[in-house]
């Protein structure tokens, strides 16, 4: 192997990544990391694209759903309003039943059966939690067809 010589004057820093003796004790710290329960401090913005589910395809069944939720610990959403729409349009037949809850089930729905083609309707300050989506469930689909969620709404995060 062969030997990198310095000039004697170059600082120790000057070595090769790595090449240092190893550290242990109290010369090897931990990179100091503020407690979870310092992080109280609810800070509020706009929902922006975490609002946006990804973009669903209609299979055969013509049944598909999409959802979007807080995706971090700490963070909470207080929705405003929900828009659903298909690549079909305003006319399309397939219907959409929205939820609010950790799963698509008929407790946690927020609306009976709606046009799912193209539908804007107010939550008026559903309110959920890290675990908890909204969900939204299409039936009667035109096969290949998208289809699309939308929420707005604030969010609430911790900080320090």
């Amino acid at each position: 192997m062969a030997r990198v010589r310095l000039p004697p004057g170059w600082p120790a820093m000057a070595r090769l990544a790595g090449s240092q003796n190893a550290r242990a004790g109290a010369a090897a710290r931990r990179i100091t990391v503020p407690p979870v329960h310092q992080y109280v401090r609810p800070v509020t913005v706009d929902l922006g694209n975490d609002g946006v589910a990804p973009t669903v395809t209609f299979p055969a069944s013509g049944t598909v759903q999409a959802f979007c939720g807080p995706n971090v610990s700490g963070e909470s959403w207080a929705l405003d309003q929900c828009y659903l729409s298909t690549s079909v349009g305003p006319l399309d037949t397939a219907q959409c039943t929205v939820y609010a809850g950790p799963l698509p089930l008929a407790q946690y729905a927020v609306t009976g059966s709606l046009a799912g083609g193209a539908a804007q309707f107010g939550l008026g300050g559903v309110g959920i939690a890290f675990g908890w989506f909204i969900y939204a469930v299409w039936t009667g689909g035109t096969t290949g067809a998208t289809a699309q969620l939308r929420v707005t709404g604030t969010k609430t995060a911790l900080s320090m």
